[in-house]
């Protein structure tokens, strides 16, 4: 018995020192990711502490996460066990910034002012849509929330938009937010990143096959690497873009001060332009680099809400900083569902927005070019469906996707735009391809 009962005890710890060895690397990584989202959803989405442990954080293994806001000092803390905690600050106007070697009054910081005129026109430009919901459309909005078990929801769907013909069509929220409430991104925001870089070069500031020429990367490979490669995700760089292991792309976002620095150190592993690989970070280079083509700091802040957020009436809008000051152009882009609407019905209109071209139709034809490598998933920072991956979709269409299912849907052939936020664990948890169907026939039915 006593030989028995030492050989339990051996095997417990045995599974003890091994569950240590698989999750302690990775408790600095949890406990990055929730500080930064409940210091975002606290101060940005201005969610209640319940809202943010039942739905940001309510999935495996973030359940095992504490946390601690400061609402004096701007911060959340976030650890596991007490086990590496992680600090993220809130700045006005710049959004929470994760720490790592820096301190919270070491972060950056600036006292420039988001949106400072409003045009009237586009503060109403909703308002003066007609919502014309029909039963049909109604059902199939409904659709995004209902659960398969009430008790036990997968889809967490939060907001849907429908857009067709300019009009306002439809529109649903979760009972924890409403019309204006921002909501976050996550990579939608490379989209908006790729649209500022698209009014770069309808400027002239830039030509996109033109070489980067990033002073780290002129004595390798890296030299040959363009915007364009860049842009549609075949730089030839090393990435692992995985949020379950200790990936580049977790390491970048949740354990890095600079995290465009980060993403900049990897090194290549293959000739630009030929293999396609998603990556996180190859659009925190491009919001990062995107600096060098303003005379100060302030005007690169500026920069995104004067040339496009500003113009569009987008005035929730924002994109977080890192703490040493550069944009998150892979994830960090807030906004209400309705203002999340307007780009997509921006680009529905090839560019155009009250009468002004804001960027190109050469720009928008560009960012539905497939890429290089990615059977025809992927074009500037866009995914497109050209390839028929949505199989009730028009092949035409193509879409701002996030984590946790944000989803921008624009299609040309039908002028419909379908906006979806939510926060779904599991990807596949939600059918767009299904759901999209379902709205499409609404729209054809009785439109």
């Amino acid at each position: 018995m006593k030989i028995l009962k030492w050989i339990i005890v051996a095997t417990a710890c045995c599974g003890f020192i091994a569950a240590v060895l698989t999750y302690y690397p990775k408790l600095v990584i949890m406990s990055g990711y929730a500080a930064k989202i409940v210091c975002s959803c606290t101060f940005i989405g201005e969610m209640d502490e319940e809202t943010i442990i039942n739905k940001e954080l309510n999935f495996k293994p973030l359940q095992l996460i504490t946390f601690k806001i400061d609402k004096n000092k701007k911060t959340a803390t976030a650890s596991v066990f007490g086990l590496h905690p992680k600090t993220a600050v809130y700045r006005e106007g710049l959004g929470c910034a994760l720490l790592t070697d820096l301190k919270a009054n070491e972060a950056f910081s600036s006292d420039f002012t988001l949106h400072e005129q409003k045009h009237d026109s586009l503060i109403h430009w909703f308002e003066k849509r007609t919502v014309s919901t029909t039963s049909s459309l109604a059902k199939a909005i409904n659709n995004a929330f209902i659960e398969n078990d009430p008790n036990s929801p997968t889809k967490n769907t939060r907001a849907v938009v429908i857009l067709h013909k300019g009009q306002l069509i439809g529109e649903q929220y979760a009972t924890e937010v409403n019309q204006d409430t921002p909501l976050l991104g996550w990579s939608m925001t490379k989209s908006l990143t790729s649209t500022l870089f698209g009014i770069l070069s309808d400027n002239g500031d830039l030509d996109i096959n033109d070489k980067t020429n990033i002073p780290e990367w002129q004595n390798d490979s890296r030299s040959e690497i363009t915007w364009k490669h860049l842009l549609q995700m075949n730089s030839g760089l090393r990435w692992k873009e995985d949020y379950t292991d200790l990936s580049d792309a977790v390491t970048m976002l949740f354990n890095s001060d600079a995290i465009g620095q980060y993403a900049k150190s990897v090194p290549a592993e293959s000739k630009p332009g030929t293999v396609w690989n998603y990556s996180s970070g190859t659009s925190n280079i491009l919001s990062s680099q995107m600096k060098n083509y303003f005379g100060s700091q302030e005007n690169y802040l500026k920069f995104p809400y004067d040339s496009l957020f500003g113009r569009l009436g987008m005035y929730s809008m924002r994109i977080e900083t890192d703490a040493t000051g550069d944009f998150v152009g892979s994830s960090y882009a807030w906004a209400t569902a309705r203002d999340w609407a307007k780009i997509g019905q921006f680009y529905l209109q090839n560019g155009m927005w009250e009468g002004e071209e804001i960027v190109s139709p050469e720009w928008v034809s560009f960012i539905q070019e497939p890429a290089n490598g990615s059977d025809q998933l992927y074009g500037g920072h866009f995914w497109i469906n050209s390839g028929g991956r949505f199989s009730n979709v028009p092949l035409d269409a193509y879409s701002m996707n996030g984590f946790h299912s944000q989803r921008i849907m624009i299609i040309p052939s039908l002028d419909l735009v379908i906006v979806r936020l939510g926060v779904t664990y599991k990807r596949g948890d939600f059918d767009f391809n299904d759901w999209y169907g379902k709205i499409i026939s609404a729209v054809e039915k009785d439109y």
